[in-house]
This record gives C-alpha cells, sequence and structure tokens, in this order.
C-alpha cells in the first residue's frame, strides 16, 4: 500500500519539476511578415470602388411601419480622423393614419453608445409586433449602367409588411 502511495507521490513530482513541454508547427506555406500583413489588414484598396453601407432598423406593428432608424455610412474608403468615420443617422416616425388602429404609443432615439432604442407601448391584444434589421451594401461606381427595376422595391416593402 505504501509503495503505491509512494509511487503516484513519485510520478506528480516528476510532472511537476519536468521541462515544459514544446511542439512545433509547420505550415506548408511561408508565413507573411509582419510589415506585408500590416499592410494587407482593413479595408478595401480597389482603385476607384466606393462601397457604401448602411443598416436599417425598421418597427411595424400589424403590418403598418411605425419606425425607420438608418445609420448610413457613405464611403468605406474614406480616411478615418480621430477615431470616427463619416457618417448619417436618421429615424423617422410614423403618424398613425386615419384607417389605422390607433393602440400603440412609439418613441425611438439613439441610446448611449450601444445604437437604438425603440420602445413600443400597446394595449392591443393579438398585436404582432416585428423588428425587422436589414443591411444595406451599395457599389457606387461598379456596373452604373445596370440598375435593379423600381418594382422590386415594392416587393421588398410588401414583404416586410407582413
Amino acid at each position: 500500500m505504501k509503495s503505491g502511495r509512494l509511487l503516484v507521490v513519485a510520478a506528480l513530482a516528476g510532472l511537476l519539476w519536468s521541462q515544459p513541454l514544446r511542439a512545433q508547427l509547420v505550415l506548408p506555406v511561408v508565413p507573411l511578415a509582419d510589415s506585408e500583413l500590416a499592410e494587407l489588414r482593413g479595408g478595401f484598396e480597389m482603385g476607384n470602388l466606393e462601397i457604401a453601407i448602411g443598416l436599417e432598423q425598421i418597427v411595424s406593428v400589424n403590418g403598418d411601419t411605425l419606425v425607420v432608424n438608418r445609420l448610413t455610412i457613405p464611403n468605406l474608403n474614406q480616411v478615418v480622423r480621430n477615431g470616427t468615420v463619416e457618417h448619417h443617422m436618421e429615424t423617422v416616425l410614423q403618424v398613425a393614419g386615419p384607417d389605422q388602429k390607433v393602440g400603440s404609443r412609439v418613441s425611438s432615439n439613439l441610446g448611449d453608445s450601444s445604437g437604438w432604442m425603440t420602445l413600443i407601448q400597446n394595449n392591443l391584444d393579438q398585436t404582432v409586433i416585428q423588428n425587422v434589421q436589414q443591411l444595406n451594401i451599395e457599389l457606387n461606381n461598379v456596373g452604373n449602367g445596370v440598375r435593379l427595376p423600381n418594382s422590386l422595391n415594392d416587393h421588398l416593402m410588401q414583404f416586410l409588411g407582413r
């Protein structure tokens, strides 16, 4: 019994005082130098290509769009100044029309640093509230002669109204 304990203690002591194990990673290609990686990181570098992105948050109650929050960055190739990128933010609140049921109070404003906060107070039963977030990407100077038909916008708005 003593020899079994002594063997376990000796094995643990050997593990504690042994040299650290090392493994070598063998890659099939030569890794890039840090200076070369620094040139390749971030952004888009394709001549005059302008890439604009936008994020929309669309909130609807029973198929009626009540709030559209929109963030747009007009050109991802722009130079970042003081840690910020030129951007535009807007909020559109829809006022209930005469054919819409009034039973919801909606407010939307910019939160601290986390984004928009939309608050809906609702007193109607069986109400469907939808929150759709949509990413828009636009290539400003690629294929200027090719445009999608405007009729696709109608289909998109019908889809969002569901």
